[in-house]
């Protein structure tokens, strides 16, 4: 890794990119290991400052290099898991929320109550989907991008969930005029492509 440069430009960069990643500590340790971070783009150049516990790098590369240097950051040990959900499905945007409060509160007449509206075709199913889905979580991955330019700002972001069969994206859409969240396979060389996408978006409408 090329250093010393990284700081400086960082603060001048139009185009960031933030990422998070954290990743539950295997069954003989507890808590979560966490890597932040925060990368700029200008010109054909990418200035970072990565932290991972005490530990802080700064490292500059050419754009080409960009994608390679996400899938790094993607590409964690998987630590023991429960069963995962199935790797491609769809939940309501307001399901996955209250399913995620009534299992945090111990409410399983709130969470019965839920699916059997989102699924009254096969609520065990559903129920047992969403089950798996907020308690197999071992790691998670956010990237925000944002640009600025002629005294705006926009953003965009990339959101990940880790399971004990790999990574699952989380992508918003609407089916029936009804807000859901999509999850779908990712590997972690996938995650340069996700960026490069948000990068175009929020550019082009500066």
């Amino acid at each position: 890794m090329a250093r010393g440069r990284g700081p400086a430009a960082v603060s001048a960069a139009a185009t960031t990119c933030v990422v998070d990643v954290s990743v539950r500590r295997d069954a003989s340790s507890t808590g979560w290991v966490q890597v932040h971070s925060s990368q700029a783009l200008r010109g054909g150049l990418v200035a970072a400052v990565t932290r991972a516990g005490d530990r802080a790098e700064a490292a500059v590369w050419p754009v080409e290099a960009w994608a390679s240097r996400l899938a790094e950051l993607a590409d964690v040990p998987v630590p023991d898991a429960p069963h995962p959900p199935d790797r491609e499905m769809e939940v309501p945007f307001d399901v996955l929320l209250g399913a995620g409060e009534a299992l945090r509160t111990h409410r399983p007449d709130v969470l019965d109550e839920l699916v059997r509206r989102a699924a009254p075709t096969d609520p065990t199913l559903m129920r047992d989907q969403l089950v798996r889905l907020h308690t197999a979580v071992v790691g998670r991955l956010l990237a925000v991008v944002a640009a600025q330019g002629s005294g705006t700002a926009r953003a965009g972001w990339v959101s990940w969930l880790l399971f004990g069969d790999g990574w699952r994206a989380l992508t918003p859409g609407r089916r029936d005029g009804r807000p859901l969240v999509v999850l779908s396979p990712r590997r972690p060389v996938d995650l340069g492509s996700q960026v490069a996408a948000q990068v175009a978006l929020v550019r082009s409408t500066r």
